[in-house]
């Protein structure tokens, strides 16, 4: 392998991270320049339902030479629950795909003021003032609201938190009506997006479900699927690979990095099967940065 071919190398590559632009701890250019320093060479960006971290990251990225790829983790929904898709844009983003961030950011904000309303009346008050304060001025999300709750005495922790009072099921947690699965990969590709099935082993299913959802998400026009997401077991990753090889699917990975602490790093991710069929390889190709 070349010097250059080298350079991007999936250890070099992380394409899944948050910033303070949703429920990350570090902001947009922190984040930018804690991933150079640990070696990466092409990062994405994205954030949940939100591409306002982008300009930021770009300037403080090109300032330093890294490669960044222009993303969002966009919430839908399929048969009943929400999961999470990766839109990336390596061609740079469209007017469409603004006007779908600002539609799934005021989705937010209507699920953010569901949840002052479930809190009160779980004897936990968290106003959506304090909770926006405590998100850096942007969307809170049930983390954000849970660092409140800490704060302000009601819960030891914030593991606490999710497990009384935010987490699935629980009294605080708001489903919002996301579009469809199918809906969003079509908005998703119209807006000039490449798109990947989100930490498919973080949902509660069964094998045979998840492969079904694996198939539903590639009848419905998905790119590919994150095969890595953090550190997770070799088993897990043949499984989704030979899956994504079956329906014709391309691959992706990523750290999901959110904040600094055990366990988490830019870059942190388990080791990439040598012989996947990369979504990267899309942009790269045509960009002429390998053969």
């Amino acid at each position: 392998m070349g010097e250059q071919a080298e350079q991007w190398a999936p250890q070099y590559c992380d394409y899944h991270m948050h910033s303070t632009a949703s429920d990350g701890s570090l902001s947009p250019a922190a984040l930018m320049q804690a991933a150079w320093q640990a070696g990466l060479r092409e990062v994405a960006l994205t954030d949940h339902d939100t591409l306002n971290g982008i300009d930021e990251a770009s300037d403080a990225a090109n300032a330093l030479g890294l490669r960044l790829i222009p993303g969002m983790e966009f919430s839908c929904t399929w048969k009943g629950f929400t999961l999470h898709v990766v839109a990336l844009w390596p061609q740079g983003l469209t007017s469409e795909a603004h006007t779908l961030a600002e539609s799934q950011r005021q989705a937010r904000w209507a699920r953010a003021a569901q949840i002052v309303q479930r809190l009160i009346k779980c004897r936990c008050p968290v106003s959506l003032e304090e909770a926006t304060a405590e998100a850096g001025g942007e969307v809170p999300g049930r983390p954000h609201f849970a660092r409140v709750m800490v704060r302000k005495g009601f819960v030891k922790n914030t593991g606490t938190a999710f497990r009384k009072v935010l987490g699935s099921g629980k009294p605080g947690d708001v489903k919002r009506h996301w579009p469809d699965m199918e809906e969003a990969i079509g908005s998703l590709k119209s807006a000039g997006a490449l798109t990947a099935l989100a930490h498919p082993f973080s949902y509660k299913l069964t094998r045979s479900k998840r492969i079904r959802l694996v198939t539903a998400f590639a009848e419905a026009g998905g790119d590919a699927v994150e095969i890595v997401n953090g550190w997770q077991q070799p088993s897990q990753i043949q499984s989704i690979q030979r899956t994504c090889q079956e329906l014709g699917l391309k691959m992706s990975w990523g750290s999901d990095f959110h904040s600094p602490g055990p366990g988490w790093r830019l870059g942190g991710f388990s080791t990439v099967p040598d012989d996947v069929d990369p979504l990267s390889q899309c942009w790269k190709v045509a960009s002429g940065i390998v053969a």
